[in-house]
């Protein structure tokens, strides 16, 4: 198979009809674990699976709609169908297939997609965890700028066996919004918009980890209104939740017939980290801040890379 464009990602090789220009380039010569396709999809499919307001699922399958940009058949963790919408734009194809195609090709893998981004450190990976605008963007280009190492901006994967969790990296490149490329500094020219009907921007990373390594820990980044940036520990009982919530489109799993194993992967991993939960104040915390809160917690040594 030699036509189409052809990558590495989460551990395995890609082969797609669509360029996925920040992905870590693969070889064309490899077997394929996943195939991406542009083509039709029947309006029936999956008709009598699982259903709600834009997927539907079953064991194996999943359908996805991304109203006004097209349709996503994921199957057996190794085909992507694509089926465009007129006038849908491929940067607009690629974020969703980045980001939702992705996570659940990952869960039919068995791969849990967290969504949290990820540094290396000697010790292991370290992710981030929190809601939506809680920082977590803005804490790793902190992160980067004091030295780190990044596995993932957005969705780290994670594995996990009877000797703990594994992080497996996904891409070279963060997802910023204006006002966080301006708090970091980070106007590049070279930055490309993700989508044309959204202010937020890939920009290339100076430091990458492409090999998986085991989790140390995991970060809870939380807002509150006090001042200063604030560390306590998440407790066991409160684990299994917090990490729980995170699981990227956690919904799938029940269609998917995955919930149990979902379930057994997340207390897994909760038993195998150290987790800590840092708040950041409203106003006033700097990337600076927040980055200096976690290596001052976990002791890193950024400039150093990691070992294998």
């Amino acid at each position: 198979m030699t036509d189409g464009f052809f990558y590495r990602h989460y551990g395995f090789a890609l082969r797609s009809d669509l360029a996925l220009p920040h992905l870590l380039p693969g070889d064309p010569a490899a077997p394929v674990d996943v195939d991406i396709r542009l083509g039709p999809i029947a309006d029936d499919r999956l008709a009598q699976a699982m259903h709600f307001r834009n997927w539907r699922a079953e064991p194996g399958e999943i359908l996805f709609h991304a109203f006004g940009i097209g349709r996503l058949l994921i199957a057996g963790g190794t085909a992507i169908t694509v089926d465009r919408e007129p006038g849908a734009t491929d940067a607009a194809l690629v974020s969703i297939l980045l980001g939702t195609g992705i996570s659940a090709l990952l869960m039919q893998r068995h791969i849990l997609p967290m969504h949290a981004c990820s540094i290396a450190s000697d010790q292991g990976a370290i992710l981030v965890i929190g809601r939506s605008g809680a920082g977590k963007s803005t804490l790793l280009g902190g992160l980067m700028a004091a030295g780190c190492t990044m596995l993932a901006d957005d969705v780290t994967g994670v594995t996990v066996d009877a000797e703990g969790a594994t992080a497996i990296p996904a891409f070279p490149a963060m997802r910023l919004w204006t006002d966080s490329l301006l708090l970091l500094g980070r106007d590049d020219d070279d930055k490309v918009q993700v989508r044309e009907d959204i202010e937020k921007y890939y920009v290339a990373v100076p430091r990458f980890r492409a090999d998986p390594m085991p989790v140390r820990a995991v970060v809870l980044l939380q807002a509150h209104s006090g001042t200063g940036v604030t560390t306590r520990p998440v407790l066991m009982g409160n684990r299994v939740e917090a990490l729980a919530r995170y699981v990227h489109r956690k919904k799938f799993l029940r269609g998917l017939g995955l919930q149990q194993w979902g379930f057994d992967a997340t207390v897994t991993l909760a038993r195998s980290i150290d987790m800590i939960a840092i708040g950041r104040p409203a106003i006033g915390a700097t990337p600076a801040a927040m980055a200096d809160a976690v290596i001052e917690h976990f002791g890193l040594a950024p400039a150093l890379q990691p070992t294998s």
